[in-house]
């Protein structure tokens, strides 16, 4: 199995991450967002793999998963409008979302199996991170957890952290600290990456 890279998942995974990162019920509506495109554009893909040419694959893999990121806005606002409602527009830019772009191709690249395993680790790679940026946001900027005041922080909170600006901030540090923790390496999402123009010769251009 290869490595996997949580920096160049939370990386091309960075918009949803951002979007869901002011609050925690936002984190983790989000990240059952992803895990539900994930896991059924994995399926759908890696049961079809072998009908699928060489040269449709990164169309096969944006239709897919923009067809399953339809439909989990569609089961979000129906089952959890609350989450749906914070989230808004971002549920759908996970229809272009480049690290879900990256683990459809997987799945069109190697067994279902190993590509099942590895959508569950991007899923709990993006959660974890998702999940520790808000709450720190939440905790830090606005004196709050998942909706309820925590009366003991109010005079000490940063107000910056809930503002975008400061969660671009802790989120580069956030990923400052999982790239060193997990150095992982280069190859993963191909052709997502090269489609947006992310190759090595762009990085040095």
């Amino acid at each position: 199995m290869k490595k996997l890279h949580p920096v160049t998942i939370l990386f091309l995974g960075a918009v949803p991450a951002l979007a869901a990162s002011a609050d925690v019920r936002a984190a983790l509506g989000m990240s059952l967002a992803v895990l539900i495109v994930l896991l059924g554009s994995t399926i759908l893909l890696g049961l079809l793999r072998k009908l699928i040419p060489a040269e449709a694959k990164l169309p096969a893999a944006v239709l897919t998963v923009a067809g399953f990121a339809a439909m989990t806005q569609m089961l979000l606002n129906a089952f959890l409008p609350t989450a749906a409602s914070m989230l808004g527009v971002y549920l759908a830019v996970l229809a272009v979302d480049l690290m879900l772009f990256a683990g459809a191709e997987d799945a069109l690249s190697s067994g279902l199996g190993e590509a099942l395993i590895r959508a569950l680790l991007r899923a709990v790679c993006f959660a974890v991170f998702v999940f520790v940026l808000a709450a720190l946001r939440e905790i830090f900027g606005s004196a709050s957890f998942a909706g309820h005041e925590l009366a003991a922080l109010k005079d000490f909170r940063i107000p910056l952290l809930a503002q975008p600006a400061g969660g671009l901030i802790l989120f580069a540090v956030l990923l400052a600290v999982v790239s060193k923790l997990f150095p992982g390496e280069e190859g993963e999402g191909a052709l997502s990456r090269a489609a947006a123009g992310l190759t090595p010769e762009n990085k040095e251009a």
